[in-house]
C-alpha cells in the first residue's frame, strides 16, 4: 500500500550540514552518487545526525538524450565542522515555504509521488524553485518511507 499526504506551507530546516554537490550528472548515476555518499560518510566515522537528505535540482535533457541534474546530497552532523576539507559545510540550511508531501511504500514507486507534487503545484498555480528534496527516513531496498519537499516562491 501507497501513502501519499500532501502539506502546504512547510518549511524544513536543516543544522550542521555536511554537504557534497554534483553537477550535470546523468539521472541513472545518482544511486550511485548516493551509495558512495553513505559509505564516504560512514568510513569517515562522522557523527551523524538525523535523516540522509537528497536535492535534485530541474532536469537538462543533454544532446546525446542523456537525462542531467544537478544532485546534492546531506547529512547533518556533531562535528559537521571538522569535514570542511572533504564536504561544504552550513551552519543552517532553511527552505522557508514549501509543498511536503510524505511517501510510505514500495522503493518502486516513489515516482508517484513526485508526479503528485507536481500535478498539485500546477493545480494550485504554485511556482517552484526547482529542486525537490528529499529527507530518507527509511531506505530500504524494498519499502521506502520519506518526506519530498518543493520549495516554492
Amino acid at each position: 500500500m501507497i501513502e501519499l499526504s500532501i502539506i502546504e506551507e512547510e518549511q524544513l530546516i536543516l543544522k550542521k550540514v555536511l554537504m557534497k554537490k554534483h553537477q550535470a550528472i546523468a539521472l541513472d548515476k545518482t544511486d550511485e552518487k548516493f551509495r558512495a555518499f553513505i559509505s564516504q560518510t560512514g568510513e569517515s566515522h562522522i557523527q551523524k545526525f538525523g535523516p540522509l537528505v537528497t536535492i535534485h535540482h530541474e532536469l537538462k535533457l543533454h544532446d546525446d538524450g542523456t537525462l542531467l541534474t544537478d544532485y546534492t546530497l546531506l547529512t547533518q552532523a556533531h562535528d559537521y565542522q571538522e569535514h570542511q576539507e572533504h564536504y561544504i559545510t552550513k551552519d543552517r540550511l532553511e527552505f522557508p515555504k514549501c509543498v511536503a508531501l510524505k511517501y510510505k511504500g514500495p522503493a518502486e514507486l516513489i515516482h508517484y509521488a513526485h508526479a503528485k507534487l507536481d500535478i498539485y503545484t500546477h493545480d494550485h498555480d504554485l511556482q517552484t524553485t526547482g529542486e525537490v528534496i528529499t529527507v530518507l527516513i527509511n531506505d530500504g531496498r524494498e519499502y521506502i518511507e520519506a518526506d519530498i519537499f518543493k520549495p516554492v516562491v
